[in-house]
This record gives C-alpha cells, sequence and structure tokens, in this order.
C-alpha cells in the first residue's frame, strides 16, 4: 500500500485512478478480514462511489481509510476528511463496551488479530484500524484517545498513533467535563499522520472550544535532549527487553537524567472518566482529581524548561494474546497520564522484541505537537 502522501499525489496528477485505489483496498479487505477479523462493516458501494465523485484537487483525494466503529456520522473528522478528498470503506473493530481493559477488538463474533502474528491482539481500542494498515489494506483510520486508544495500537503494530494535545481535533460530542479524549488518526507514516491531523484540525460548529486549526508543520531536525523514563509508576514495571529496545534507540539523541515526580494518576482518570461519561462525582473526588492534574502540570512545565522531550515506553509489553487483554490491563499504563494532562503524545515503532514491534511514546509541552513529532520522527524505525 502506498502512504496517503503518495496516493493523493498520485490522484492530482492524473497517474492513480482513485476507484482503482479504492478497488484495490476493498479486494484487500475482502482477503484479510477473515483472517484478521479487523471489520466491523464494509461499505464497498459508498466507497466506490465517493471515488468516481472525487475531487482530485483535494489533500487526500483518492486516500481510503476506514472508521473505527460507533464513530457518530457527524463527526467533524470525518467531514472533514471526506472535504479533503479522502474515502471511508467501511468502519473497523473496537473493543466491547464494559472490559476494564480496551487493548483488544472484536467484531461480535471474533477477536480482532495483528498481523504481526495472529496469535496477538492489535491493542485498541481503535484494534481494526491498527490492524488493517499493518496489513497494507489502508494507510489511514479514525480513532479517538482517552487512555491509550490510539498510541497502544500504534505500538502493537508498529504504527504512528497521535494524540494531539487535548482540543486538537474537534469532537461531536464537544468539549467534555473532564477533557481526557482527543480525536485523531493512526497510520504507518508520520507524514500522513501529521497531514491528516492538520486537515481535521480547527474549531466546528459542534465543537467550538477545539484548538485553532493546525498548519501542517516543518518539523525541526534536532539535535534534541530528551529525559527517558521506563515506567512512571512504580508499581508497573516494563519488561526488560521493551526497555532494552527504547535505550538502544535513544542513542540518536542526548538523554538528560532530569528527575520527575508525577502523582499516579488511576484515580483521577477513572473520575474524569466518570464525569466524561456523564456519571458524575463527588466533590471531594473532584477536587483530587484536580489537584493530581495541576500537580502533574506543574512537575512537566519544570521538566521541559530542562529537555525538549520526555520519553517512555508507549506499552509496557510488545502485544499481548488476542484474548488476554483482562490479564494485561496495566499494559498500557504510561499512556493515561498524559490523557489527565492533555499533553501531546506520539508513539512511533523504534524496534522488534522477539519478532514484535515496540512502540516508544514522546511528550512535549501543552500545545508543541510538533515538537513531540520532530523527536519522534528522529527516532522511528521503519520496521518493513
Amino acid at each position: 500500500m502506498l502512504s496517503a502522501g503518495e496516493i493523493a499525489a498520485g490522484v492530482r496528477a492524473g497517474a492513480l485512478s482513485a476507484v482503482a485505489v479504492v478497488e484495490e483496498a476493498l479486494e484487500a479487505a475482502r482477503r484479510l478480514d477473515p483472517i484478521l477479523h479487523f471489520l466491523d462493516e464494509l461499505d464497498a458501494g459508498t466507497a466506490l462511489r465517493l471515488a468516481r465523485e472525487v475531487d482530485p484537487g483535494g489533500p487526500l483525494a483518492g486516500v481510503p481509510f476506514v472508521v473505527k466503529a460507533r464513530t457518530p456520522p457527524e463527526s467533524p473528522i470525518l467531514e472533514r476528511l471526506l472535504a479533503a478528498g479522502a474515502i471511508p470503506i467501511g468502519t473497523a473493530t473496537r473493543a466491547r463496551p464494559g472490559p476494564g481493559s480496551q487493548t483488544y477488538g472484536w467484531n461480535g463474533r471474533e477477536y480482532t488479530r495483528n498481523p504481526w502474528d495472529v496469535s496477538r491482539s492489535p491493542g485498541g481500542s481503535t484494534a481494526g484500524g491498527a490492524a488493517a494498515i499493518a496489513a497494507g489494506v489502508v494507510p489511514l483510520a479514525t480513532g479517538g484517545d482517552s487512555g491509550g486508544s490510539l498510541r497502544i495500537p500504534a505500538s502493537f503494530c508498529g504504527l504512528v498513533g497521535l494524540k494531539g494535545t487535548y482540543g486538537r481535533v474537534p469532537r461531536a460530542v464537544g468539549r467534555s467535563l473532564g477533557g481526557l479524549t482527543t480525536a485523531g488518526v493512526i497510520g504507518a507514516n508520520l507524514d500522513d499522520v501529521m497531514l491528516a491531523t492538520s486537515v481535521v484540525s480547527g474549531p466546528h460548529r459542534l465543537d467550538p472550544t477545539a484548538l485553532p486549526q493546525w498548519p501542517e508543520p516543518i518539523l525541526a531536525e534536532g539535535p534534541f535532549r530528551v529525559a527517558y523514563l521506563p515506567t512512571l509508576n512504580t508499581q508497573y514495571a516494563v519488561d526488560p527487553g521493551v526497555d532494552q529496545v527504547i535505550r538502544d534507540r535513544l542513542s540518536v539523541v542526548e538523554v538528560v537524567d532530569v528527575p520527575l515526580k508525577l502523582l499516579p494518576t488511576d484515580d483521577a482518570w477513572q473520575v474524569l472518566s466518570a464525569l466524561d461519561a456523564g456519571r458524575g462525582a463527588s466533590a471531594a473526588e473532584a477536587q483530587r482529581a484536580r489537584e493530581v492534574r495541576d500537580h502533574n502540570h506543574t512537575a512537566l512545565a519544570d521538566l521541559f524548561e530542562v529537555v525538549d522531550a520526555l520519553v517512555t515506553p508507549t506499552t509496557l509489553t510488545v502485544a499481548h494474546g488476542y484474548d488476554q487483554h483482562n490479564e494485561n490491563i496495566i499494559v498500557g499504563d504510561p499512556c493515561w497520564a498524559f490523557n489527565v494532562t492533555g499533553h501531546p503524545a506520539v508513539s512511533v515503532p523504534v524496534g522488534l522484541l522477539d519478532g514484535l514491534p515496540v512502540g516508544a511514546q514522546v511528550v512535549t509541552p501543552y500545545g508543541d505537537d510538533a515538537t513531540a513529532l520532530a523527536v519522534a520522527k528522529r527516532l522511528m524505525v521503519q520496521l518493513r
């Protein structure tokens, strides 16, 4: 599969047919879904109609993508991707509502599988989108991230997942009470993710409090100074192999030993999630969540006075078994903290462990998504 940028450039130049590109994606989906179970629903008729009608001048003209299941059809991210010429071929699996861990996908009959190893999970909750990209069916997928749902599947599948600064991409439900979830995209190519995020950014009538439109940045080349923390929570240890893969890759930047003491965010996340879902919280719980958020904001601000970025493992292990999500509930523990604070965080592949991708998470100051992507691009390893 070509990158989204390559497809759009080919369609604009007349060297590629949007219909042919979409037909190829549909054929790959039909062939691979019985093995990987990444589809919630395929919509070939709509996809081919949109391909025939596409404006070749759009920044994503002819680019096929999959939509995370249960995404509202009026979502700004869908509206803007369509306006840019991107073409949805269907909806992709996500986790069932309810389980404590969302690091898997389910199509109603089968668990979604990881193309790197079909005995493993592709992560979640943007499970089907990650599997479809890793299998080469489409270059992009939509998702949302309230606790790692873009970054965890990116880590498990060797992809790029960007949780922009809170509000980077508008949402159909508008500004939430807890402020955890940011809509976004996942892709195999960092430049594609950056382009698509720029296209869908900016305030919308359904979310007028979203951040201003984000121009696709020109990334700095460094040098970069980073802090590395193998874990944010002393209760949970990173797999030594994952830690070593990341440490080896950090040789391309300057690593600075800077102390960082973040308060645990598990309880605060639960309270903020309850507020987002309209379940409410006691005044004492809400106050404690605010204290945790404020403390961690200040601690990170002090850290970023010294370094350009904080690097952590995205997940504490490589991909777990496709049906072992409840046994591995803390695998995405490094992700939650930055939903609570709202900082930009991007996961990129930095190597392999036992044949499976290892992801590193890059976190930067609030609003400075461009530096997160610049450091991530420096660290990223193209696995295939």
